[in-house]
């Protein structure tokens, strides 16, 4: 299951397509958007990843402000961008190709950032792999996650006219960090898909120590050795693993013996959202960990929260504010989760179930798909309108 929607994704992100006038509208006004052209077949969009979602609802908000709304992949290239008023997308060729227009009238660019600020990212998924070799004595360099190996996502973010970042504050401050022209800079809370609904009388004296990791490629970098390395320091908990990455071959013949030593580690393997097994996993568990290095907003940890009621063990990277109910670590290193893991286990009973319940209503009203697309138009609306002056 993991591998096909690794594969699903790869393949959305190859595409060649070009499609016009994705609603019908017909109109002199037009936008294009270098994101996903499968997100306009008319059919059911698939929640195995937000990107789709999120390319409906763009063009959704543009299609509200009265534009035309072509949508190409991000290796499309030859495009004639001359018709566009603005070019909107994410990184790759499409986007690219609107600068150096060798004269004629430009586009409005608004790039549109669905992770950490490039120059952070790189140095922290870095500091990760330290943290590693220390305690291991061996680097794991192809279980992080770095950018393009080209310097596209610096070039599109530092040099379009505005920039949209997927997350809090805390990952907008990363941004602003590398450069001084903050006024090009705008946040957007993430979204998650809701799916399930937790037990009204969860049991947390019995699920209280059942930890959930949750996440994709990129183990070290999400910190799924921290998770490992801590139930097997302290088996009196249990690890629930959801996800990973089969590519990742060091890193899994590493662990795969430790895994298998322990039985307090329970591997489930990529779980769809929608299916029994993920609201039969949140039941069991009581903590989320997470803790990656970069995020621009976790939506896996959007949709576990939002799904079920469990307390969250995050770094301040998940680009999430959990503050008020959950444990947020600022130091990413083994030894902060530990230390953050065991004041959780410390907490009254009464208090944990509080905190867990808190974090689900929180994500549950604050991170709709509504809200997000709601918030995504005023962007736009502001951005445009501010360029018009």
């Amino acid at each position: 299951m993991g591998e096909r929607i690794i594969s699903w994704v790869q393949r959305l992100f190859s595409s060649d397509r070009l499609v016009k006038d994705v609603f019908g509208r017909g109109r002199g006004k037009r936008v294009l958007m270098c994101h996903l052209p499968e997100a306009f077949t008319g059919k059911e969009l698939p929640k195995h990843h937000s990107n789709l979602t999120e390319c409906h609802v763009v063009a959704r908000c543009f299609d509200r402000l009265g534009y035309s709304v072509d949508c190409s992949s991000r290796t499309k290239t030859g495009i004639d961008y001359s018709p566009y008023e603005v070019v909107f997308g994410i990184n790759g060729n499409a986007f690219m190709g609107s600068f150096g227009s060798d004269g004629k009238p430009e586009p409005l660019r608004i790039f549109y950032s669905v992770g950490a600020e490039t120059c952070f990212n790189y140095r922290h998924t870095s500091i990760r792999n330290l943290d590693f070799h220390r305690r291991h004595g061996r680097w794991m360099l192809g279980s992080n996650r770095y950018m393009p190996g080209d310097p596209r996502n610096y070039y599109e973010a530092h040099f379009s006219d505005a920039v949209i970042c997927l997350g809090n504050e805390y990952v907008y401050r990363q941004f602003l960090a590398e450069e001084s022209c903050g006024g090009r800079y705008n946040r957007l809370p993430a979204f998650y898909f809701k799916v399930a609904e937790p037990a009204k009388e969860k049991d947390f004296s019995l699920c209280r120590r059942n930890i959930l990791w949750f996440g994709s490629s990129g183990m070290l970098h999400k910190g799924l050795d921290i998770a490992i390395d801590f139930v097997v320091a302290h088996p009196e908990f249990t690890l629930h693993i959801c996800g990973g990455s089969r590519q990742e071959s060091a890193f899994r013949e590493y662990y795969m013996p430790i895994i298998k030593a322990n039985g307090n580690i329970v591997m489930h393997g990529f779980v769809d959202i929608e299916s029994q097994e993920f609201a039969h996993i949140l039941s069991q568990c009581g903590v989320l960990l997470n803790p990656s290095v970069s995020e621009g907003g976790a939506v896996a940890v959007l949709n576990v929260l939002g799904n079920g009621a469990l307390l969250p063990v995050c770094s301040r990277a998940t680009g999430i504010d959990i503050d008020g109910y959950g444990t947020v670590v600022d130091e990413m290193t083994y030894d902060a989760f530990e230390q953050a893991l065991l004041d959780v286990d410390k907490l009254p009973l009464k208090e944990f179930g509080q905190r867990a319940w808190e974090a689900y209503k929180d994500i549950s009203v604050n991170y709709t798909v509504e809200k997000y697309e709601e918030n995504m138009y005023n962007l736009l609306k502001g951005i445009i309108d501010g360029k018009r002056k």
